[in-house]
């Protein structure tokens, strides 16, 4: 039995996962999400869209979704922080946009806050950076496709492509780039 991420009532966790597909706007409970991590079953029409195609047998998708990887905060917020952890931010989120148009654009502030959040307990999974994750993004499924960090080849096509592969894909790869962060340069006392 796969064991979900506590359930916690941040802001927004009544509505974590958004899509958006032309002009229909698509909400998922995390709840919805917990219940299908936990057993399977799935009592939300969008949530059983997107993991149908996913390119994942249901089971290996629930173990991914669930899975942690073990992060330390301090080398993880660096890599966020530097040039490099920015480009990746970038390249990362342009498959986002923000539900209400501001005069700033935050995603990549709210996708790394959402990860230093999910962080702060020492491992790092794709439920949990979901639960931080401001509630004012959305997924555009329309727009520029989501950009899978990791060069593994896919079993399945659809896995570099899907949005469900890219968060299986997300944490692995902070887990990777925040353990080949670069140390801060040394201070003289």
């Amino acid at each position: 039995m796969i064991v979900p991420p506590a359930p916690l009532e941040p802001p927004g966790a009544t509505q974590t996962l958004r899509l958006a597909s032309g002009a229909e706007l698509w909400t998922i409970p995390y709840a919805a999400l917990q219940r299908f991590v936990a057993d399977g079953s799935i009592g939300d029409r969008h949530l059983l869209q997107l993991a149908a195609n996913s390119g994942w047998p249901d089971d290996q998708l629930r173990a991914a979704l669930a899975k942690p990887y073990a992060v330390e905060l301090v080398p993880l917020a660096q890599f966020l922080y530097s040039p490099a952890g920015v480009t990746f931010l970038q390249q990362q989120t342009q498959g986002f946009r923000p539900l209400f148009a501001g005069p700033r654009d935050l995603r990549l502030q709210g996708m790394r806050a959402a990860i230093l959040r999910a962080a702060k307990s020492g491992t790092i999974s794709a439920m949990a950076i979901l639960r931080e994750l401001p509630a004012n993004f959305v997924v555009d499924l329309g727009g520029p496709p989501t950009q899978r960090c990791s060069a593994l080849p896919c079993t399945n096509p659809l896995q570099c492509t899907s949005t469900l592969s890219w968060w299986v894909f997300l944490p692995a790869c902070l887990q990777a780039a925040a353990m080949n962060a670069p140390a801060p340069p040394a201070t003289d006392p």
